[in-house]
């Protein structure tokens, strides 16, 4: 929302659009899937933002780029109210703003973390993309959905109805997260570690259907939000993002935050087809294999288990041919496997082999305290 107090005295005269989206509604509606800032789940705050501000109205040239808020608003618990909407941090036309968690947060049944913004009312909505990383530099976008026609431009007083609205950061007033699902980028990409999430980035979206400026929905439609906003608060005001659950260390607290009870570790509790053990020390990917070898990730913060490589030219003989022990790095065993590794929490692991070796397939296996 805009903060400044000339432009709140105007901004009641927002209209309110007929529901009619796919999406759930609004906060406080009956179906709405927004998340309280009180809600005892939220256990983990950003601790640290870093803003690259943009301008105040992207297609002006003369514009200025917008400078309401510090960065450190955007940490610590969510304290944005639609009566007290000031203490967030405005990104502008097209902003990013990179949050970082000292605790990282893991992928559970159901959403994991949420974005809050600080609309005053349902229907005044400004949207931004979101983006997570596990390693601070390889991000990836969550699939986002705008159905709010884009004909015209709304103006910077026009309303979008949240039911057009899906993954989008700022669907829901103040006091009311937008929530996201780890679980729909968990095999993305092997860069990217869902078990660990360390950052979530956040870029403004610029509502305008000028096509030089316009910022796109994953299906590519254009995305439609109050613009232009040409103050220094203006784009995505941002008050906080919160998660839910810090990233297990041990199998037994995995286990309990997935919800799949304390099974051995060759059972697929989520039914994913991965055995439980193996996607806890290893994440949901699976292995590459390759006419010289095979490529893998082995998350090296669970350092309660063992994982070797192991090779078979029958499928009932099996030699271990590289090893790593209690999340150290994994070393080759015999003469002619080549171990490589990458990445610091999620390491992604090459192995390659010799022709001259005899194995022609290949298995991950682990040791069992």
């Amino acid at each position: 929302m805009k903060i400044l107090s000339f432009y709140l005295l105007g901004a009641f005269a927002v209209s309110q659009a007929a529901l009619g989206g796919p999406y759930p509604p609004a906060a406080n509606q009956a179906g709405t899937d927004a998340i309280s800032a009180t809600d005892d789940r939220f256990t983990i705050w950003a601790t640290n933002a870093t803003v690259e501000r943009g301008s105040t109205e992207i297609g002006y040239p003369d514009s200025v780029f917008a400078f309401y808020g510090l960065d450190s608003e955007a940490t610590g618990p969510a304290d944005a109210t639609p009566d007290e909407p000031y203490p967030v941090v405005s990104l502008g036309d097209r902003g990013v703003a990179v949050l970082e968690f000292t605790e990282p947060f893991t992928d559970v049944p159901g959403p994991d973390f949420a974005v809050f913004e600080n609309g005053f009312v349902s229907s005044f909505l400004e949207l931004a993309h979101v983006e997570v990383s596990s390693d601070g530099e390889n991000f990836f976008r969550f699939p986002s959905s705008s159905l709010t026609a884009a004909s015209a431009n709304i103006g910077e007083g026009g309303a979008v109805d949240p039911t057009n609205i899906h993954n989008l950061a700022g669907k829901y007033l103040a006091g009311f997260g937008t929530p996201f699902d780890l679980a729909e980028l968990r095999l993305v990409s092997p860069l990217l570690d869902v078990q660990r999430i360390s950052h979530v980035r956040i870029i403004d979206a610029v509502g305008t259907n000028d096509p030089q400026f316009a910022s796109l929905d994953a299906a590519g439609n254009i995305i439609i939000d109050p613009y232009p906003t040409p103050y220094p608060s203006a784009g995505f005001d941002l008050d906080a993002v919160g998660a839910f659950t810090a990233t297990p260390t041990t199998f037994a607290a995995w286990q309990l935050a997935n919800g799949i009870g304390s099974g051995g570790p060759t059972d697929d509790g989520n039914h994913n087809g991965v055995a439980d053990l193996m996607e806890y020390l290893c994440g949901a990917h699976t292995p590459t294999i390759s006419a010289t070898g095979i490529a893998f990730n082995r998350l090296a913060y669970r350092a309660d288990h063992s994982l070797r490589l192991e090779g078979s030219h029958d499928l009932k003989t099996w030699t271990a041919l590289a090893r790593s022990v209690s999340g150290a790095a994994m070393i080759a065993l015999q003469a002619g496997v080549n171990v490589a590794e990458s990445g610091l929490h999620a390491v992604r692991v090459s192995v390659t082999v010799s022709p001259a070796l005899p194995y022609r397939y290949f298995r991950l296996a682990a040791d069992v305290p």
